[in-house]
């Protein structure tokens, strides 16, 4: 594999793909705890549209605006963890940026967007 060098700006645009696992982590309604006693968290997916974009808003506060999108669904993904069985809901964002910060841009890149990653969720195309 090469690497790659991404030298970015201030300013710059780019067109986005970005396929992601959008989720809000609530605490267990069962009341179930983890071995320290507290009272599991857990994932959720966020369903709605309007839920989701804020969701990538978040995650590029301040690295990057969001000049156009579109949200579209995915297939849902099932794995299995242990004897724990679960599903990723994820789906695809398209549209327009712009690099507000280019460190922070560059590692947001490198490191991906959201859950779900050993999946195929979160890594960003640029164009």
């Amino acid at each position: 594999m090469r690497d790659y060098s991404l030298n970015l700006r201030e300013g710059q645009r780019f067109r986005f793909l970005l396929k992601a696992n959008p989720v809000k982590t609530i605490k267990d309604e069962k009341g179930r705890k983890n071995a320290k006693g507290e009272i599991k968290k857990c994932r959720v997916p966020l369903i709605r549209e309007e839920e989701q974009q804020q969701w990538l808003m978040r995650r590029l506060d301040g690295i990057a605006v969001l000049e156009e999108m579109q949200v579209s669904p995915c297939v849902p993904l099932y794995f299995r963890k242990g004897k724990q069985a679960g599903k990723v809901v994820p789906v695809r964002f398209e549209g327009a940026m712009r690099v507000v910060d280019p460190l922070l841009f560059k590692e947001l890149v490198t490191k991906g967007v959201g859950p779900a990653k050993a999946l195929g969720c979160g890594m960003l195309s640029l164009a």
